[in-house]
């Protein structure tokens, strides 16, 4: 695909979470802080643990949907936290708590993307062998594949079809691995978010002169 049928394909998600983040904005003034993110962690197991029931072969069509749900779980999540933070502090200290909330938030990203691409590839690599041997795949071609594997570079030759099936699966393993983990994460979250999270609408002050 090319990057623009990439970026039509991530709208769901995208748009989802837009919509859903701004609305969530306005909801907590009445329903507080604990309710949209314990539901944004809950919607997003579910999203993630809808992904582990794909196959390479599952079509877009039965994709989109699981894209929006988890759009609408970090939507959820987004404004609640950030303000839960803010209203935690007195105003002068808002620009910090801000500030913290940010850089725990791009080292999660970090941290989680570099986390979830180490198991993905430990995962294929170690459920590499097995595929090839259940695609009767000749072992003298393991090592090539393997290495086309390992450095992305296949070459210019075609790639048989029972090749091509093998890696598939052994990708989508590392995949179903690394939602199962996130799943799990965000379960954690939404009990700690019910338990620990004190549930205090942001409220403005005004004062009449």
């Amino acid at each position: 695909m090319s990057a623009l049928d990439v970026g039509w394909r991530l709208l769901p998600f995208f748009g989802v979470y837009v919509i859903v983040a701004y609305a969530t904005g306005r909801l907590i003034r009445r329903t507080g802080f604990k309710l949209p993110l314990t539901a944004g962690f809950l919607i997003g197991a579910a999203a993630t643990a809808g992904f582990t029931t794909l196959e390479p072969t599952t079509p877009y069509t039965q994709v989109w949907w699981l894209y929006a749900l988890f759009g609408a779980a970090s939507g959820l999540v987004a404004a609640p936290s950030t303000a839960a933070a803010l209203v935690s502090v007195t105003h002068e200290r808002a620009g910090m708590a801000s500030g913290a909330v940010n850089a725990f938030r791009q080292i999660g990203s970090v941290t989680g993307s570099s986390l979830l691409g180490a198991l993905l590839t430990g995962r294929l690599q170690s459920q590499l062998p097995t595929r090839l041997d259940t695609h009767h795949v000749p072992q003298a071609a393991w090592p090539a594949v393997e290495h086309a594997v390992s450095t992305g570079n296949s070459g210019h030759r075609a790639t048989p079809p029972n090749v091509t099936a093998a890696v598939g699966d052994a990708f989508t393993s590392g995949v179903h691995a690394g939602m199962t983990v996130v799943a799990v994460v965000f379960l954690c979250a939404a009990l700690a978010s019910a338990l620990l999270i004190h549930n205090r609408p942001h409220h403005t002050t005004v004062t009449t002169h």
